[in-house]
């Protein structure tokens, strides 16, 4: 099995505040104790990162005609690279509601204690500072084994799964409602949502915990390699994403 861990956080709200940028770098700097060395808008990475300097500004410096950012980003000591795609507006370039998204691809050498506290950290940080309304973490071949119903996954027909480390926001609490009661591990995130994490690292979870959540939570919200689902249907909407109070 491919031990390294990949960790995807996807948010509806608004990622276009450089402040709130400056501070994320610092603080995800200071979890992981390295340093962000590369950010770049290409890839392969080669702007150097100037963390302490301030690098929000470059994360929200859209271009005239763009309607979304690609930012890539290298740590120095860990090898952990990252990549940050968002939305100016919110929308896409026919008016649609987009989410945004940052995923983290962290080496394998990562994966066991006590490295793997600082990736929990890092990903129960992320979820409330950048607003996830799902998010999971696990070894890279069981997240590609799953297959959405459409050549990409769309969030807005399905979630791709429960993993090691998994987190709904409040509205996802609400959707799954009383079948998320008596999970266990199940932790209550500052952000009102819930957060589960199967076992202290990923090779500790048990072969059969990942789907027992599935089933338990409704097969249909997730991906299974089926026909089509209709939008709306087993998730939420972007919309309804958007609108959700809590």
């Amino acid at each position: 099995m491919n031990n390294d861990i990949w960790t995807t956080h996807i948010s509806i709200n608004t990622w276009m505040s450089s402040k709130v940028w400056d501070s994320y770098f610092c603080e995800i700097e200071y979890i992981l104790g390295d340093k962000i060395i590369k950010l770049d808008s290409k890839d392969p990475v080669c702007r150097k990162a100037d963390i302490q300097s301030g690098e929000g500004d470059f994360v929200v410096d859209f271009g005239k005609n763009e309607d979304s950012r690609w930012i890539f980003g290298k740590f120095d000591k860990t090898k952990i690279e990252f990549q940050i795609h968002h939305f100016n507006s919110g929308l896409d370039s026919f008016g649609r509601p987009c989410c945004n998204r940052i995923k983290f691809y962290i080496p394998h050498l990562m994966s066991s204690v006590p490295d793997i506290e600082k990736i929990t950290k890092l990903f129960t940080f992320t979820n409330i500072r950048l607003g996830s309304f799902f998010a999971y973490a696990d070894y890279k071949e069981v997240i590609c084994s799953r297959k959405p119903c459409t050549p990409s996954l769309d969030v807005t027909r399905e979630l791709l799964g429960v993993f090691w480390l998994t987190h709904f926001g409040p509205a996802y609490k609400s959707f799954f409602g009383v079948k998320l009661e008596g999970v266990p591990r199940l932790e209550f995130d500052p952000d009102g949502g819930v957060t589960l994490q199967l076992a202290k690292t990923p090779g500790q979870v048990d072969v059969t915990a990942r789907q027992d959540l599935i089933e338990r939570l409704g097969s249909d919200s997730f991906a299974n390699g089926g026909p089509v689902k209709e939008r709306g249907k087993y998730v939420l909407t972007l919309e309804q994403l958007k609108n959700f109070v809590h």
